[in-house]
């Protein structure tokens, strides 16, 4: 990876300032992804994502979740779950970008699911949490 000592302080600074439903780029390195040949050894492969800022969660290792997707019947949304220690750069595009209907189903969702965020697809689908609510 390459970040220095002041790039990871300013990543952690601007991720400390992000705020639910932030519409952010990350630059990051995925390892479970590699795409093309292994050379070198090099088996990170450079990813930019670009979503709504959900939080974060991880005990051993942060993670910070972000809506990439959102259906826009509002029925479901595709997450990434992106390893603070593999964030290269990261940018907020604007502040409080979603609307208030997805906010706050989104945010209703996350309050739910976010403890349990296990889905292999990284998919959550807002009727799970319905039904799981009614009883």
């Amino acid at each position: 990876m390459n970040t220095t000592p002041s790039t990871n302080t300013n990543i952690q600074k601007t991720i400390k300032n992000l705020h639910f439903g932030d519409l952010i780029e990350i630059d990051w390195l995925d390892a479970s992804e590699a795409t093309g040949r292994l050379e070198n050894g090099k088996i990170d492969t450079p990813v930019r994502s670009v979503g709504y800022f959900l939080g974060m969660k991880g005990r051993k290792t942060q993670h910070l979740i972000i809506a990439k997707e959102l259906v826009r019947t509002c029925e479901a949304f595709h997450y990434n779950a992106i390893p603070v220690g593999m964030i290269e750069n990261i940018h907020t595009l604007a502040h409080k970008a979603l609307n208030l209907t997805n906010a706050k189903t989104l945010k209703k969702t996350v309050k739910t699911i976010m403890p349990r965020l296990k889905e292999k697809d990284a998919w959550i689908y807002f009727e799970e949490t319905a039904t799981k609510n009614l009883g």
